[in-house]
C-alpha cells in the first residue's frame, strides 16, 4: 500500500513539473498579440504660438523604456515625428499638427505594465521654433487574454493608453509647445547741414530675404510717424519704397507683440535711391546711392546687443561751400551799402538835432 501511495505521488510529481513546464512555456511565449480595439497608436500634439505667417519645420521625438519594465517586448517605437509644411495659424497666432506613436510592430512575451519616457529632443528650425522641455510617460498595459473565465496563456491583450502621465502631473493628452522668438528692427534718418532740407521725404527700398524662418510671401508689419508716405507692410522677397525724413524712424516688426514680426536671426536689406548733393552714412559706413546695405542676424528683443544689430542708423549730411568768387564780391557789396545806410541815418538824426 505505502508503495502504491508512493508511486502515484511520485507521478503527481512529475506530471506536475510537465504541466508546470508546459504552462510556463506558453506563458513566456504568447504568439497571439491583440491590440484592443485595434487601437496601435497612442496620438502626439505640438502647438506653436505667436505665429502670423505660415510654418515649416518638424519636430521630433525620442520614446525611452523604463528600466523596470518587463522582459521580452520588441518592435517598440524608438522616435516619433510631427511636421509642419506650410501650415498656416489660426486666428489666436498659433498652429498645430499631429503625430503619434505607432506600436504595431510591437509584440509582448510577459504580462505587465511597459513604460516609455517620451522627450521632444529635435527642430529643424530650433531658433525660431525652440523645443518644449516637457517629457510624458506612454504606458502600454499588457494582460493575458481571459475566455469564459480560463486565462488564454497564448493571448496577450494589449492597451495603449490614449492619455500620456506628464512629468509632475496627471494623465493628459501629450501636447508640446512654445512660442516662436520674434523680433523687429528700426531705422533712423537723420538730415543734417547747413543746406539740408529737413522736410524732403527721400526714398529708399526695403527687402526682406526668404531663409531664416521666413518664407516667400510672408508679410511683416511697417510703421511709422512720418509725414512721407509708406506702405503698412513689407512683403518677404519682394522690393518695397519707403519715404524718410529728418528725424523719421521706421520700424519693421510690432513691439506690442509677436504679430508680424521678424524671426530672429533674420535679416534685411535698405537700398538709398535718391540723395543728389547729399553724404550719406550707414551707421556710420558710407552709403552709396542704388547700393543695397545688407543687415543680417536679427536678436532677440531683449538681447543685450539688440541696439547694434535691431537698430540702424541713416544720416544725409549737405553742407554749403566756403563763400569764394562772386558770392565773396556780394558780400563786399552788402557791407557798403550798409555803411551808406547807417550814413543816411545818422545825417537825418542830426539834421532833426538842429531844428
Amino acid at each position: 500500500m505505502k508503495k502504491t501511495i508512493s508511486k502515484l505521488t511520485t507521478m503527481v510529481t512529475i506530471l506536475a513539473a510537465l504541466f508546470s513546464t508546459a504552462a510556463s512555456s506558453q506563458a513566456f511565449a504568447a504568439t497571439n498579440i491583440v491590440f484592443v480595439d485595434d487601437i496601435t497608436t497612442i496620438p502626439i500634439t505640438r502647438t506653436i504660438t505667436g505665429v502670423s505667417n505660415p510654418v515649416t519645420n518638424t519636430f521630433t521625438y525620442t520614446v525611452t523604456p523604463n528600466a523596470g519594465n518587463p522582459s521580452g517586448a520588441s518592435g517598440i517605437p524608438t522616435s516619433a515625428s510631427i511636421a509642419f509644411s506650410s501650415a498656416s495659424p489660426d486666428s489666436s497666432h498659433s498652429v498645430t499638427s499631429t503625430g503619434a506613436l505607432d506600436f504595431s510592430n510591437a509584440t509582448f512575451t510577459t504580462a505587465g505594465d511597459y513604460y516609455y519616457t517620451v522627450t521632444e529632443t529635435g527642430s529643424t528650425d530650433s531658433s525660431n521654433f525652440p523645443l518644449d522641455s516637457t517629457t510624458y510617460t506612454a504606458i502600454a498595459s499588457v494582460r493575458y487574454a481571459v475566455n469564459d473565465g480560463v486565462v488564454d496563456p497564448d493571448t496577450l491583450l494589449v492597451t495603449l493608453l490614449q492619455d500620456m502621465q506628464k512629468t509632475g502631473g496627471g494623465k493628459e493628452p501629450a501636447v508640446w509647445q512654445s512660442e516662436a522668438p520674434r523680433t523687429y528692427f528700426e531705422i533712423l534718418a537723420q538730415t543734417t547741414g547747413n543746406m539740408a532740407d529737413l522736410t524732403h521725404c527721400f526714398v529708399y527700398t526695403l527687402n526682406i530675404p526668404t531663409g531664416s524662418g521666413i518664407n516667400s510671401g510672408d508679410t511683416f508689419s511697417v510703421s511709422t510717424a512720418s509725414e512721407c508716405t509708406n506702405p503698412s507692410t513689407i512683403t518677404a522677397g519682394q522690393n518695397t519704397t519707403v519715404r524718410l525724413k529728418h528725424n523719421d524712424i521706421l520700424q519693421v516688426g510690432g513691439t506690442s507683440s509677436t504679430i508680424s514680426q521678424l524671426p530672429v536671426g533674420s535679416g534685411y536689406n535698405i537700398t538709398l535711391t535718391d540723395a543728389e548733393g547729399y553724404t550719406a552714412t550707414f551707421n556710420g559706413s558710407t552709403m552709396t546711392a542704388g547700393t543695397p546695405q545688407s543687415v543680417t542676424g536679427l536678436v532677440a528683443v531683449n538681447s543685450p546687443d539688440f541696439n547694434t544689430k535691431n537698430k540702424a542708423n541713416v544720416t544725409l549730411t549737405k553742407n554749403a561751400d566756403v563763400p569764394t568768387g562772386a558770392f565773396t564780391n556780394v558780400l563786399v557789396y552788402l557791407a557798403i551799402f550798409g555803411i551808406g545806410i547807417s550814413g543816411v541815418v545818422y545825417a537825418t538824426r542830426r539834421l532833426h538835432s538842429r531844428k
